[in-house]
């Protein structure tokens, strides 16, 4: 099935899905967080989850384009028995920053709202 999203641009269903899968990985230190980003990116695909994309917070030089907050985040392809692509999200981030990270997630709803009936 598709869905118009403007006169005449037709886009499959399925691109209304944002973020349907997510899971956070908390690492001891950030040397850790990043041999597990590039083993993920070197055998994802032999354990059936290839990275698509990389957001590397740690490399923003404005430390307020997220609130001083940073983690890694590895967007990853899953294909199911029947075909269905979907993409997860693995968010990785330090022992020291994800006590952080519980905290501000209320902020964060806040920031990307776009009415108060969204919070």
């Amino acid at each position: 099935r598709e869905v118009e999203v403007d006169a005449g641009t037709l886009l499959p269903l399925s691109a209304q899905i944002l973020d349907p899968v997510r899971a956070s990985v908390v690492f001891p230190t950030p040397k850790s967080i990043l041999d597990f980003a590039c083993w993920m990116i070197e055998n994802g695909e032999k354990v059936g989850l290839p990275v698509v994309r990389v957001k590397n917070k740690f490399a923003v030089q404005d430390s307020a384009e997220y609130d001083g907050y940073r983690d890694l985040m590895l967007s990853v392809l899953h294909t199911g028995v029947r075909g269905l692509r979907i993409i997860g999200e693995l968010q990785l981030h330090s022992a020291h920053m994800y006590p952080l990270k519980v905290r501000m997630h209320r902020l964060y709803k806040v920031k990307r709202a776009t009415a108060a009936s969204a919070i």
